[in-house]
């Protein structure tokens, strides 16, 4: 799984995301990509995260986290950008905050690998102890080491 553990760099990891919703979290989110040569178009990725439904149930991984993520040409590679946000984020459809936002976009050519992420990303954060070691780092190398940490298990 190096792939995924690779693909969140810690300048794409906010600890402290300021919006209380879903549409100004991932706008928080997307913002320091505006500049990463792993994406080729950042206006269509965001159009692209934005028109997709929040509502979806394959991006329901746990109660305090929700996985965003796409396939699309506007990036040349995977990518990974993450939000923590201690107060929790609004999202339509959702009775609970979400405390932890992931978005993962990767090109269409690289199916496999999409399917291969998300399943990784789904099985690291859905269980208790990972996800509340993730909810309670302190720094993004403290939150890197524990995403690593799931890869390898």
């Amino acid at each position: 799984m190096s792939t995924l553990c690779d693909s969140l760099l810690p300048k794409d990891l906010k600890l402290r995301l300021k919006a209380t919703d879903h549409h100004d979290a991932l706008e928080e989110i997307l913002s320091p990509l505006r500049s990463d040569v792993r994406v080729r178009d950042w206006e269509e990725l965001r159009e692209t995260l934005l028109a997709n439904s929040p509502k979806e149930p394959f991006r329901e991984v746990a109660g305090t986290m929700f996985l965003h993520h796409c396939r699309s040409e506007s990036v040349n590679e995977l990518v990974l950008a993450t939000g923590r946000s201690s107060a929790g984020i609004v999202m339509p459809g959702r009775k609970e905050r979400i405390h932890l936002v992931i978005v993962a976009a990767i090109p269409e050519a690289l199916n496999n690998e999409y399917l291969r992420i998300l399943g990784a990303i789904s099985r690291i954060c859905s269980d208790p102890a990972t996800m509340k070691e993730l909810l309670n780092c302190e720094n993004s190398a403290e939150f890197l080491s524990i995403l690593e940490k799931g890869c390898r298990s």
